[in-house]
């Protein structure tokens, strides 16, 4: 396989997947290991316990990919056929590897428990396959290097290449140490070499469409490319890299992520790992202030998610949350005369909130959020997705309005209402002209 590029194929079994009992977390991290040795993943493929159509599944993967990469069905029960399959495809008869069932039968006299006799089904592999070691588990896995007589004999489109099937189990920690231990450097040593490399800019503040018009004359090109992602609430363009090491394909995705970044401005928060929340606490830290927050209709979420950063006590003077008219009046200040003649969702209520929370919390910003999160609550003039934001600071204040969709639900109006309260500081901590 070496010498050239390579495609892969992840080829999820089990139908617990397809009927949406657990997620499947082993194809994003087979992704992201197969992009970082610089082996194209082009395919996810997801497919029941049922033989033929594993079989199918493993066909077409074949036909279309140098690697396949499977996970699940490698254990004892009836149900695991993964092996059994990939054996029956290619007319292999199925050999005992008495080292795998000793390592197997040690693991239950450690954990003092009988070993089952359907576990030695798990010491079978297709003759012509080495055994992928488990070193956490009772399943190990396949590699299977597939000559070109192999895959004719079996009816296989080669397109006059070989095919390399590695097979790990479903469980997620014995998955990821088998493909460090063996699965990874396999694949390094007979891929040639090269990684892909990615950055994730994300914004806010514009929508995904929005944003591929933006850079549609990026979209197109090769390496490295540009694709836009939506997000919820927000969106990202990630900007991905081909090249023989690391840093070859950072330097040469740099000037692409340097040329966006100045154009997009403020609509950029940050990248990779970055969250709204994260970003402020940072510009919070670095500018030496505080902040607090006076919650209504969002409940806390805000404060939540400024506590979830480590280190955010250093900035968050104080949270509450006010759902009730009283406990704006009483610890707030909120004046009656507003409650009674603007309500409780207005954007003087908003402000009032601000304002008490920040002489309340002694901060060097407030922050006030009341509104209407549904489904119940609304009035003829005030529906359901109406929500107020007021920012104070010392010679400052901003204000803005919210019309969300009342078809969104409660919690997905909370979420965004969220974000737009701490993109609004973000926006103040860099250029406070802005918001104005």
């Amino acid at each position: 396989m070496q010498g050239r590029e390579l495609s892969a194929e992840i080829l999820s079994i089990g139908t617990e997947l397809l009927l949406g009992q657990i997620q499947n977390t082993n194809s994003q991290f087979l992704s992201a290991e197969l992009a970082a040795i610089g082996i194209n993943c082009f395919w996810h493929t997801t497919v029941g316990d049922n033989k033929e159509r594993i079989k199918a599944c493993l066909r077409l993967a074949l036909s279309r990919a140098d690697v396949v990469v499977t996970t699940g069905g490698l254990g004892p029960t009836p149900d695991d056929l993964t092996i059994e399959c990939i054996a029956e495809l290619f007319g292999a008869p199925m050999v005992f590897e008495q080292s795998v069932m000793d390592r197997i039968e040690q693991l239950f006299r450690r954990r003092n428990m009988p070993m089952p006799e359907s576990n030695r089904k798990q010491a079978m592999r297709p003759e012509g396959a080495r055994i992928l070691p488990n070193p956490v588990g009772t399943a190990p896995g396949i590699i299977w290097e597939l000559d070109e007589s192999l895959l004719t004999k079996s009816s296989i489109n080669r397109s006059g290449r070989g095919r390399v099937i590695l097979t790990f189990p479903g469980v997620p920690v014995e998955m990821v140490a088998m493909w460090q231990q063996t699965g990874r450097p396999f694949l390094v040593e007979h891929s040639g070499g090269g990684t892909i490399w990615s950055c994730e800019l994300k914004h806010y503040g514009i929508g995904e469409s929005a944003l591929a018009e933006m850079y549609k004359d990026l979209l197109d090109n090769e390496n490295p490319t540009v694709a836009p992602l939506a997000g919820r609430g927000e969106c990202r363009l990630r900007v991905t890299a081909k090249a023989a090491t690391v840093g070859e394909a950072k330097a040469m995705a740099q000037p692409t992520i340097e040329l966006i970044k100045a154009k997009s401005g403020l609509l950029c928060y940050g990248r990779d790992e970055d969250t709204l929340e994260s970003v402020v606490g940072r510009l919070l830290v670095e500018r030496g202030m505080t902040v607090a927050f006076a919650e209504s209709c969002t409940g806390g979420l805000v404060s939540k998610l400024l506590t979830d950063v480590p280190g955010s006590s250093q900035y968050v003077k104080l949270n509450v949350v006010t759902y009730a008219d009283q406990a704006k009046s009483d610890l707030l200040g909120v004046h009656k005369y507003i409650l009674e003649t603007k309500g409780a969702v207005s954007p003087e209520c908003a402000h009032a909130m601000a304002a008490g929370v920040r002489r309340l919390a002694g901060s060097d910003i407030g922050f006030g959020i009341t509104g209407i999160a549904g489904p119940g609550g609304a009035t003829a003039d005030k529906p359901v997705g109406l929500v107020y934001l007021a920012l104070v600071a010392e010679h400052f204040q901003a204000d803005k309005t919210l019309r969300f969709a009342p078809e969104l639900s409660r919690a997905e109006i909370r979420a965004r209402t969220a974000k737009e309260a701490l993109n609004m500081v973000r926006i103040f901590l860099i250029d406070p002209a802005k918001l104005a």
